[in-house]
């Protein structure tokens, strides 16, 4: 069996995103989620979970504007 994984990494800036909505602290309006994040994480579990996570929160909030 060969098991193939990698690790993603790079993106928008953690510190330049409001957890709250995933929102742009430069550009109001504007949700991140995923990948495009500069997250650290071995594929196929912990990314999963942040893509997930990410995207409910920055649909929810922009749902609401």
């Amino acid at each position: 069996m060969n098991k193939e994984e990698f690790v993603t990494c790079g993106g928008v800036r953690l510190q330049e995103v409001d957890f709250k909505g995933m929102e742009s602290r430069r550009c109001p309006g504007l949700h991140f989620a995923g990948e495009v994040l500069d997250i650290d994480g071995i594929t196929g579990g912990f990314n999963f979970q942040a893509a997930w996570t990410t995207a409910y929160l920055a649909g929810k909030a922009a749902a609401v504007n």
